[in-house]
């Protein structure tokens, strides 16, 4: 009887053990499984003003997430402190404080869960010593949307000193005090997006410049002998008659000033160098010829050659655009040469 009861030890030995094992490994798999992080854990930061003055100053980053998603905040720069929100779970906002800069133009970012805002800072501004009188030919200018430069006459006595400091991003000016009378240039960036104002301190005084909302050109090749669609060749082919294809703007603005010209440089070697030029008012250009033209490299299949097309259009505001085929998002465009009835 002890015989048998030892036997039935010796088995029940490795059940337990494998039992034991099984309920480890278990546990194991579960405490990685809880503390592994949701890989659709993501961050959407809200706008901020990102190009602030020298002096101090306090903002807020808005944050959106899931609800199940948790988030940290940090600054990359110690003149840029995060005040609250370090962390959080879902939707939250983000405090941060400027300390004031007493030097050099400087950027910091806050990033949150690896997506960051960048901020500049502007430089310390120099104002006229006391009893040094500036003066500005203007406190306001307006650029377009493709940029460029706005002059400002500064005049002051041969012993008064004065610099300039750009507050925006898209403004930028030359460094260095001058003395005396002179003339500021402010170069501003080309601009696609939505209107926008941004100011530059002269000698302690501030000049506001505005931006046009940008323009933005495009357009598209239409054959309706061959499709109702947007294409990109233009067939001539048929046989004892003319072949039209137009070119169809689809431009428009960020802002209230409506396209006014539309104006089309069209270009395609057809026997000879073809060229059409057209500006007016109408979005569209209509480009008519004929197949099996003699000696035009014609052939049976079609022939390939390249259309160059150039479109500029203006706002009411004087701003400017212009989309080139085969550039950027625009396609490659072709005309396709036939014999006649083929």
């Amino acid at each position: 009887m002890a015989g048998i009861m030892n036997v039935h030890r010796l088995w029940l030995a490795p059940i337990v053990v494998v039992a034991v094992t099984l309920a480890a490994s278990a546990c194991s798999k579960n405490e990685t499984a809880a503390a592994a992080p949701s890989s659709a854990c993501t961050v959407t930061l809200g706008t901020t003003t990102t190009s602030v003055g020298a002096a101090a100053s306090t903002g807020t980053v808005p944050v959106t997430a899931a609800s199940t998603c948790s988030w940290t905040a940090a600054s990359s720069a110690a003149f840029l402190t995060v005040t609250s929100g370090a962390s959080g779970t879902g939707n939250g906002s983000v405090g941060y404080s400027f300390a004031a800069n007493t030097g050099a133009a400087r950027s910091a970012s806050i990033v949150v869960n690896g997506t960051a805002v960048a901020f500049v800072q502007a430089a310390q501004q120099v104002i006229a010593p006391t009893g040094c009188t500036v003066k500005l030919s203007a406190t306001s200018a307006k650029a377009n949307s493709g940029g460029g430069t706005v002059n400002i006459d500064v005049t002051a006595d041969t012993n008064c000193g004065w610099t300039a400091t750009s507050n925006a991003s898209f403004l930028s000016v030359p460094s260095g005090t001058v003395s005396g009378n002179g003339t500021l240039v402010i170069t501003v960036a080309p601009s696609t997006g939505a209107g926008r104002s941004g100011t530059v301190t002269v000698g302690g005084q501030t000049v506001t410049i505005s931006q046009d909302p940008g323009v933005f050109a495009a357009f598209n090749l239409f054959d309706p002998g061959q499709t109702s669609s947007a294409t990109n060749v233009c067939q001539f082919r048929s046989g004892g008659a003319s072949n039209t294809c137009t070119l169809q703007s689809t431009s428009f603005t960020g802002g209230a000033n409506a396209i006014v010209s539309y104006a089309w440089t069209v270009q395609y070697t057809y026997g000879t160098v073809k060229v059409i030029s057209s500006t007016s008012s109408v979005p569209s250009l209509a480009i008519t010829d004929t197949c099996g033209v003699a000696n035009s490299g014609a052939t049976d299949d079609g022939a390939l050659n390249p259309l160059d097309v150039t479109l500029t259009v203006t706002d009411g505001a004087g701003n400017t655009a212009t989309a080139k085929s085969g550039a950027g998002s625009q396609p490659a465009l072709f005309v396709q040469l036939f014999n006649c009835g083929k």
